[in-house]
């Protein structure tokens, strides 16, 4: 008897050898995919973390299995394999959902945000996986990470439609006020822009003009090219909605002036709101050429301005009488590679989907309109429902009244 407990202690002796031995081997190949992605090795980093996360599997580790398919998600990420990333990424959150690691699943998120979106995934498409997000950071007690994830979850719900714009409004404001508080307002132009926006959108259009001068104040304080063009031209729709050209005018040519210095995204991106202010002064010629440039330049890049200067181009062609080039433009929504647009783009192109159709069928006409209409009482538009009810009521006129 006595023999056999000794051989069973020696036995639990060796096996627990044997898993610290394992444990060692997988530590030091972590240790090895983190040092390769900060080396920007990431083939490497990616092998290193495969490797140990099978043997933390081995050894039902589950911290060490969540930590590598974080490294190879991330390492995969950064090497733009982002459908990789969202398999590991996903692996490696469901993990921590069982044993409630939400500081790991927080990083998991955040690599899985970047990989749905850059695969063009729409918020509608990850509405869930936002809402486990902002759930996660509450859990966190650290206001950084949550003011970055209310200030994405903010932006993207605005995008959508999908949430009330009264909730990314609030979500907004907290990620304001906390980089309100911080060293030179870090990021805060950014916030202020959105509020910006936010504000246009509920047709709050003071507290829009206010939110878009202090964004432009704090762009020029941070100094930054791209931040002065965002929230110039922000503040510059604003005005243009209350139609104050004149007071317009200043912040359109200093975005313009910026835009002129490089010929990239910014200037592009400047340009779709810049033909909005040509198009108000009377330059309907050169507002659609700069749009149409503008559009071969963002097609490849970015889905969500292409579709929005697709769709002031749909506006600018229908209001000219060119009814075919408008439809081309609007057909271009109904294409499965432009999930990821905005709520304000779709809007723009059903107005003028129903104007097109009203021309041949006042009822299909009006069936475009209610039913965005209805789409936009969930999020709370009210300038957008406004144009639309405007438009419909426009429709609705007895010829020659």
């Amino acid at each position: 008897m006595k023999d056999l407990t000794f051989f069973t202690f020696l036995i639990l002796i060796l096996i627990s050898c044997n898993e610290d031995s394992h444990k060692k081997k997988a530590d030091s190949l972590k240790g090895n995919a983190l040092n390769a992605i900060e080396t920007k090795e990431f083939s490497s980093a990616i092998n290193f973390a495969t490797e140990a996360l099978e043997t933390y599997i081995n050894i039902a580790d589950t911290i060490g299995a969540i930590e590598s398919n974080y490294l190879i998600a991330r390492a995969s990420a950064l090497s733009g394999e982002f459908n990789n990333a969202v398999i590991y990424g996903e692996n490696g959150s469901e993990l921590c959902k069982i044993i409630k690691n939400y500081p790991m699943e927080y990083k998991l998120n955040n690599t899985l945000s970047w990989a749905y979106f850059t695969l063009g995934k729409g918020f509608d498409e990850t509405l869930e996986h936002q809402k486990r997000q902002m759930f996660v950071v509450n859990q966190l007690g650290d206001d950084d990470a949550k003011a970055m994830v209310y200030n994405n979850y903010g932006y993207d719900a605005t995008v959508s439609g999908t949430v009330p714009l009264t909730d990314a409004i609030e979500y907004m404001k907290f990620a304001n006020d906390y980089y309100a508080q911080t060293e030179k307002n870090n990021g805060r132009w950014y916030t202020l822009m959105n509020l910006t926006w936010q504000h246009r959108l509920i047709n709050d259009l003071p507290k829009s003009e206010e939110y878009g001068r202090m964004a432009v104040e704090q762009a020029k304080i941070d100094n930054d090219r791209h931040a002065i063009i965002e929230a110039n031209t922000n503040l510059g729709e604003t005005l243009l909605t209350q139609n104050k050209i004149e007071d317009a005018k200043q912040f359109y040519e200093s975005g313009l002036k910026l835009g002129k210095q490089k010929d990239d995204r910014d200037k592009y991106v400047f340009d779709i709101y810049y033909s909005r202010y040509l198009w108000e002064t009377g330059k309907k010629d050169e507002a659609i050429s700069l749009l149409k440039i503008a559009v071969s330049f963002l097609e490849n890049s970015e889905i969500f301005y292409e579709m929005l200067a697709r769709a002031f181009l749909a506006d600018y062609y229908f209001s000219t009488g060119n009814l075919r080039e408008a439809e081309e433009q609007v057909k271009k929504f109904k294409n499965p590679r432009a999930r990821y647009f905005s709520q304000e783009s779709d809007v723009i192109a059903s107005a003028i989907e129903a104007q097109i159709a009203a021309t041949q069928d006042l009822e299909t006409a009006l069936y475009i309109l209610n039913n965005k209409i209805l789409e936009i009482d969930k999020s709370g538009s009210k300038l957008l429902k406004i144009k639309l009810i405007e438009l419909r009521d426009q429709l609705l006129k007895p010829a020659g009244s």
